[in-house]
């Protein structure tokens, strides 16, 4: 909801007069509180409820924090703006890395950052951890966890920033594909899609779609430990990506000039 508030407001900027209603919608996501989070954002739960209402009339535009989006588009829908993309760095709550105690609980759900995370610290143990950001700050102030990693993103438009320990850089933990950016989507030839269009950041679209594009190339869905990030040096793109699987850990930084060049320079540095 603020994520689409945020949406809201720059529509009203830039379209002066125009009245923006928030259509509040609960995802299978939202409701299936036993399922593994990564299961549940690789088969889209967390937005099919919300893109069903925009193919239905009941909205005309579907705001997703973007790394939920699976890479399948779904018919109908497009992706029209790419407004914004908070700080994409992952964090730790309740203790910074190195102050946790020999074989401490972290609170993760993702493959990504457990498998990071082993990297630093072999010892730690990881535990699956559900609800929104208040509920897991919850978690960890009450001992069911020692710490908890959760995107800067989110506890930063809520106004919970004050209770990051520590900020993971580059160098201990790649983000996820698409993390911090808000995607919307709407019908191509929809009455909304000249509206939203004038709210699209073409640069940042491009450095998501490098992201998205090696996520779908090697097919890895939310259970797989794939991070990546993409920037803008110089007027190149910097792909920076990460990938454990059963020949281990690797990493890999290379630029480009296009989505696809960076892809192809990662894919065959990563061995994927």
């Amino acid at each position: 909801m603020v994520q689409t508030q945020s949406v809201a407001r720059r529509l009203e900027a830039v379209h002066p007069g125009i009245r923006v209603d928030l259509v509040e919608i609960d995802s299978t996501g939202d409701l299936d509180r036993t399922s593994p989070v990564a299961a549940l954002t690789e088969m889209g739960a967390f937005v099919r409820s919300v893109q069903a209402a925009v193919l239905e009339g009941r909205a005309d535009a579907a705001v997703h924090s973007l790394k939920d989006l699976p890479t399948a588009s779904l018919p109908g829908l497009v992706p029209i703006a790419f407004p914004e993309r908070a700080e994409p760095w992952d964090v730790l709550v309740g203790s910074t890395l190195d102050a946790l105690p020999d074989g401490a609980t972290v609170g993760t759900g993702s493959p990504r950052r457990v498998a990071q995370l082993r990297v630093r610290r072999p010892d730690l143990r990881t535990a699956e951890i559900r609800g929104n950001v208040d509920t897991r700050l919850r978690m960890v102030r009450a001992g069911e966890v020692a710490a908890a990693v959760l995107a800067a993103a989110g506890l930063q438009r809520l106004g919970r920033a004050e209770n990051i320990d520590e900020v993971f850089g580059i160098d201990t933990m790649i983000p996820a594909p698409g993390q911090g950016v808000i995607v919307v989507e709407s019908r191509e030839d929809g009455p909304a899609a000249g509206l939203l269009a004038a709210i699209d950041d073409p640069e940042l679209r491009v450095l998501a779609e490098a992201e998205r594009l090696l996520l779908a190339e090697t097919g890895a869905g939310c259970r797989a430990a794939l991070g990546v990030l993409a920037t803008r040096i110089d007027g190149a793109i910097r792909l920076e990506a990460f990938v454990e699987d059963e020949w281990g850990p690797r990493r890999a930084a290379v630029t480009g000039h296009s989505p696809h060049e960076v892809v192809a320079a990662a894919r065959k540095e990563l061995r994927l």
